[in-house]
């Protein structure tokens, strides 16, 4: 599938804002799902971005604005090539879960078995996993049904949550959007051993009633490593398996590894945050919608 996106981050200050420090992961990577065909990134006060690579191969910009300003605008035009990925009848079923024995060994699965900033594997979140995981003794039937849980018994509400609500409050709640979903799922996979990163990025809608949820804004899901497969991805807010309708940004841990602008800076009194997504086929105008606003401090 040829997808476009179009992505405005703003930042709207009510006292002049100055020394603003961010990096930007705009930038979808190449892998065997997706081909970033083009990335157009800038920047509002006019500045350099200085590309880099994370720990988790993710690409990104370092940006650096020391005049005064009362504004941040960072907007993205994306187009991105994606492949179909699983059939229903190619899921890695068979796989035992006596195969993660030895993954805390792999460089590529250690991070994503630890704790992270909003993930902590409690012994409350092992037994509620466990009971989810029920008599299974398969890592993708595991996994799917702590997606299918996370989807049949959480509430979807926008704003009930901040980007920095944790994942055992999210677990305890059932409450929340993507973000706080893919946090959840992670938790109760790490609890079980299975290796899970949390991915954010962009997704198309292509029901004819537009009826799944996340679409018009940035995304987030969850990958699951199975063994002999690799990374597979998994959406529990929509209860899917990822297929050729998502973007992948980044991976990472969790929400603080992935964040698309994420920085600091001094002065600026109180802002408001103002975000616009459109993800549409190439052969479909792209337009500025999907837009939210949050206030916040500086």
């Amino acid at each position: 599938m040829d997808l476009k996106v179009y992505h405005r981050t703003e930042y709207r200050y009510s006292s002049p804002a100055s020394e603003s420090v961010n990096e930007i992961k705009l930038r979808p990577p190449d892998t065997k799902s997706q081909r970033c065909a083009s990335a157009v990134i800038s920047v509002l006060p006019a500045t350099r971005l200085r590309p880099f690579a994370d720990l988790y191969g993710n690409r990104g910009h370092h940006v650096e604005i020391f005049e005064a300003h009362d504004r941040l605008v960072v907007e993205a035009r994306l187009r991105v090539h994606t492949a179909p990925t699983l059939r229903i009848e190619d899921f890695p079923y068979g796989v035992s879960m006596s195969s993660l024995k030895g993954l805390a060994r792999r460089e590529d699965c250690h991070p994503f078995l630890q704790g992270s900033t909003y993930v902590e594997m409690t012994p409350a979140v092992w037994r509620e996993a466990v009971d989810i995981m029920d008599d299974s003794t398969d890592v993708f039937q595991t996994s799917y049904a702590i997606m299918q849980a996370i989807f049949e018994r959480y509430t979807y509400r926008p704003g009930s949550t901040v980007v920095t609500t944790h994942a055992n409050e999210v677990i305890e709640r059932k409450v929340g959007v993507c973000q706080d979903f893919a946090h959840a799922m992670v938790a109760f996979c790490r609890s079980l051993k299975i290796p899970a990163r949390y991915v954010s990025g962009y997704f198309f809608d292509a029901t004819r009633d537009h009826s799944l949820r996340g679409s018009e804004a940035t995304h987030a899901w969850v990958e699951v490593f199975v063994e002999g497969y690799g990374w597979l991805g998994l959406d529990p807010t929509n209860n899917k398996v990822v297929d050729d309708t998502y973007i992948v940004l980044a991976v990472g841990r969790d929400y603080a590894d992935v964040a698309p602008v994420s920085g600091s800076y001094f002065g600026g009194g109180m802002s408001t945050l103002i975000v616009h997504v459109a993800v549409r086929r190439t052969d479909q105008p792209v337009v500025q919608e999907g837009a939210h606003s949050q206030a916040q401090s500086g």
